[in-house]
């Protein structure tokens, strides 16, 4: 089988898109996905007036307003009511309203995206296997959900503040003791990476940039774990790939391709790799489907919000592609992002329930077991044309978001603390605009990770 032949994950997180936004109209190429048709499902606005799920998503410029995605908006988004008051079960009734508190138009935030406008995700999804009950680990924002991809948990933290869980145990480290190797590959100095929070002084060997991991895929040198992070930042004729609004969604599948492409061209590591692509959190954008209930909670717990762990968040897209996968898999298992830490744990160090440190990875659902061919599939994805992405607007002079103001702070937290004089000279403060935010980090990861080198080959974006 598959799985026997595996020596390779690779794991790409892109930023705050949910499932029904980005995938859910693949229903109509394949009924059996849990997606959505359009006027099928409905939010109402502050009005009261009806929402209804359309398709009509744009690449960029349709959310300019971020919306929210905290843990008090996604409790309104889940619940349709805000957060304090309490409500028994998630109907995903809040979304249009909580968008509307942030300034959008509601109905912006019930659009989706047809399959002929995402090329790349359309195809793998189609080609080989689309997760329809991935779920984000916590309702909550993009650290939390990270940190269960790189630890299993987050540690009772629902909050975006940097350097919280640096001397915990990462799937990096645990794969280290025993004898293995992840990395993390990021973009490029100017971009940095969103999983630095947990890096202590001697830990550099765990980064890598995009160039490495091309590299790595054409001469066969991938380690067993690698993770994946897009460029967070436009700059020059690359434009940010992550696809966290209001970037551009046609960059972010350009990227996607870059990555599959990169595995497919070696025969010797696509014959033994698996590629996940999922996103971290749904973004504060519509979705339909009710978040489950946790079935083993961790122990940890929020005060500041109060929170048990005990559901999960909005469900996003997750696509798993491996020459090992029947085309036209549907897979209505449920996972979380704790099932990236426990699937890396099952194949290179051993059972989760004996070998990973907490009870959400221990129990959480691998999707190893989408391998099921007994030989390596050798056909080709028929793409279309790549569309070449173009900016709707400069974002490098827009005002820095949310996202990015917590990136600063986490890389300057990281100075502090191993290159305090770099630290004292440049301050967070500073950081108004996304070019201002690209310009801090870079000067920040030459110090911080000086042996990177800057990536050659550029993705065709």
């Amino acid at each position: 089988m598959g799985l026997a032949n595996l020596k390779h994950i690779v794991v790409l997180m892109m930023e705050n898109r949910s499932f029904d936004h980005m995938v859910g109209f693949l229903k109509s190429l394949n009924p059996s996905i849990r997606g959505v048709s359009g006027n099928d499902y409905f939010n109402a606005d502050s009005t009261g007036r009806t929402v209804p799920v359309t398709s009509g998503a744009l690449y960029q410029g349709q959310l300019v307003h971020d919306p929210g995605h905290d843990f008090t908006d996604v409790y309104m988004q889940m619940y349709g009511v805000p957060f304090g008051t309490t409500a028994a079960q998630p109907n995903m009734s809040g979304f249009a309203n909580s968008y509307e508190q942030q300034g959008g138009n509601p109905a912006d935030i019930m659009r989706c995206f047809q399959p002929a406008q995402l090329p790349t995700l359309t195809a793998l999804a189609m080609e080989y296997a689309i997760c329809d009950q991935w779920f984000s680990s916590v309702p909550g924002p993009t650290l939390p959900n990270r940190a269960f991809a790189h630890f299993g948990t987050s540690f009772g933290r629902l909050d975006m503040s940097p350097d919280y869980f640096r001397s915990k145990p990462s799937i990096y480290q645990r794969l280290a003791n025993s004898g293995s190797q992840g990395k993390i590959y990021y973009y490029d100095t100017w971009s940095g990476t969103q999983g630095l929070t947990f890096l202590l002084s001697d830990q550099s060997q765990y980064f890598g940039l995009w160039g490495d991991f091309l590299a790595a895929c054409g001469n066969g040198s991938l380690p067993p774990y690698s993770f994946i992070e897009p460029p967070y930042y436009d700059n020059g004729a690359i434009l940010a790939g992550d696809q966290h609004p209001d970037h551009n969604v046609q960059s972010g599948d350009n990227f996607i391709r870059e990555v599959y492409l990169a595995i497919r061209k070696n025969d010797a590591i696509w014959n033994s790799t698996v590629l996940l692509i999922v996103w971290d959190e749904h973004g504060g954008i519509f979705d339909h489907e009710l978040p489950p209930m946790v079935g083993q909670a961790d122990g940890f717990t929020s005060t500041a919000p109060p929170f048990n762990f005990d559901r999960l968040g909005v469900r996003v897209p997750a696509v798993v592609v491996s020459a090992y996968i029947p085309p036209g898999t549907v897979d209505h298992t449920v996972y979380e992002h704790a099932s990236i830490p426990a699937s890396v744990t099952q194949r290179f160090i051993g059972a989760p329930r004996s070998n990973s440190p907490y009870a959400r990875e221990q129990f959480a659902n691998t999707f190893l077991q989408l391998l099921t061919l007994p030989e390596p599939r050798t056909d080709q994805v028929n793409f279309k044309a790549p569309p070449v992405a173009a900016a709707a607007q400069p974002t490098g002079t827009a005002l820095v978001s949310l996202l990015h103001t917590n990136q600063v702070q986490e890389v300057h937290a990281v100075l502090a603390r191993n290159h305090p004089e770099v630290a004292r000279e440049i301050h967070p403060a500073s950081v108004k605009t996304e070019q201002d935010a690209s310009e801090f980090i870079a000067k920040a990861m030459s110090v911080i990770h000086p042996g990177a080198v800057p990536q050659v080959n550029q993705p065709n974006q």
